[in-house]
């Protein structure tokens, strides 16, 4: 018990020192100031996703949950060469309004088609509290090239009786993604995280990689890969 305890707080460490050293290397995407919260992706992370996006070429991304990855990805897309379709899905429209108004302020909104979709029911077989994103709007707005960077940071997954609110992701966009594609999803620590990705590997064949020292994240990729981070 004291040494799992003790390689756990080791591991704790390294990211901390990690995710210092991924906010420099970040700064030469973004210098503004950013408000990182407790809730916020790791840095770590943040720079593993855009480097899959740079060093594989990524032409259509999709994120679940807008926020700091959202001004990120788009202030990257902006000093890419590559034309590059990237869509921010959220199902809180006053905070998708904070987001545009931060995009706006640097030039960033035509580099991101921002989706508010609401949560609505959906099958419960697994989703314990059955919402995820009303997938009405998404069929509207995502549309053309199959996703080949999919990010899942929502529906918010860490209050009573929602652990499983992510897995809807599994489902939709499984037919929707490129022959070559990377899924990253955020906060693989928790139990229903685990519990997703255990469940989307028996369904649709994926093979994730938990990695606390890439930024707390599971990864599953399919055709070439290359090392990012």
């Amino acid at each position: 018990m004291f040494h799992s305890v003790k390689k756990f707080i080791l591991k704790d460490i390294v990211l901390e020192i990690k995710d210092i050293r991924s906010l420099q290397h970040l700064r030469t995407v973004h210098s503004e100031y950013v408000p990182w919260t407790g809730a916020s992706i790791h840095p770590t992370a943040l720079l593993y996703l855009l480097n899959d996006i740079t060093i594989h070429k990524r032409k259509h991304v999709v994120e679940c949950g807008s926020g700091i990855s959202t001004i990120y990805i788009a202030s990257l897309i902006k000093q890419l060469p590559q034309n590059i379709t990237f869509h921010s899905i959220d199902h809180d429209d006053y905070w998708l309004s904070v987001v545009q108004n931060n995009l706006k302020e640097h030039n960033l909104e035509n580099f991101v088609d921002l989706i508010h979709a609401p949560l609505t029911g959906q099958n419960k077989n697994f989703n314990s509290d059955g919402e995820w994103y009303d997938t009405s709007v998404l069929e509207k707005r995502i549309n053309g090239n199959k996703i080949d960077l999919l990010f899942i940071d929502g529906p918010p997954a860490n209050k009573n009786n929602c652990g499983f609110a992510r897995y809807p992701a599994g489902p939709y966009f499984n037919s929707k993604l490129s022959d070559h594609f990377t899924i990253i999803l955020d906060d693989a620590c928790r139990k229903g995280e685990q519990l997703i990705t255990e469940k989307w590997e028996e369904e649709y064949g994926f093979s994730f990689t938990e990695s606390i020292l890439k930024g707390n994240i599971s990864v599953a990729s399919r055709g070439n890969k290359y090392n990012v981070l």
